[in-house]
């Protein structure tokens, strides 16, 4: 989708926020096979091992509904801007 006008400077428009999002999508996977590891196990530290993963589920992966939204959206905002009018 962001490459469908093969434009660079369009596709990077957003690249830091697609980065974001992305990154945290990776995050959870891996958040989601420690959880997976630490089911079941009794010991203090796989209990830490899943309440990190429930935060990061709960408060950090659903930000990227917004950065997905954006990116889908096709905004040129930041590229739209004038340096002159600043």
């Amino acid at each position: 989708m962001l490459w469908k006008d093969a434009d660079p400077v369009g596709a990077l428009t957003n690249a830091t926020v697609y980065l974001e999002a992305v990154g945290h999508v990776v995050v959870a996977w891996i958040w989601l096979q420690q959880a997976l590891a630490a089911h079941g196990k009794a010991e203090d530290f796989y209990a830490g091992k899943l309440i990190a993963a429930r935060y990061f589920f709960h408060y950090e992966l659903p930000k990227t509904t917004a950065q997905f939204d954006l990116l889908d959206s096709g905004d040129q905002t930041t590229i739209d801007l004038d340096e002159n009018w600043f």
